[in-house]
């Protein structure tokens, strides 16, 4: 991954406040200006609301281990902070065993978010 320094000052603000590092694919999306975030019925978090939407889940003490990025129908979309996994888990009653791999990487997951969504 890029350091730091070679973002601009409102993506390195972004990133300081992680515990984790993004994949570099997943980054690199959110930081486009072409992006796509809404599939249909799910939608995908923008980098302006990520961290709030983090907030005001409580996603440190009900997800622990997960960064939420998104959801659809009570369900959240995750990314699993030490594999870098992305997983779909209920909004309510997450637990160790409700995570569904949705896929391994970024452009896996964003292949299923069209082929299931759009």
């Amino acid at each position: 991954m890029l350091p730091a320094a070679m973002f601009p000052p409102y993506q390195q603000d972004f990133l300081a406040q992680l515990d984790f590092t993004l994949p570099p694919a997943y980054l690199a999306y959110l930081f486009a200006s072409e992006s796509t975030y809404q599939f249909g019925r799910a939608y995908l978090i923008e980098a302006d609301e990520l961290l709030q939407f983090n907030a005001d889940h409580d996603a440190a003490e009900f997800y622990p281990g997960y960064f939420l990025i998104g959801a659809h129908e009570g369900e959240a979309f995750a990314m699993e902070k030490a594999t870098g996994r992305f997983v779909e888990t209920p909004l309510i009653g997450h637990d160790e065993e409700t995570p569904i791999i949705l896929g391994l990487t970024w452009p896996e997951f964003l292949e299923y978010l069209q082929a299931e969504y759009s």
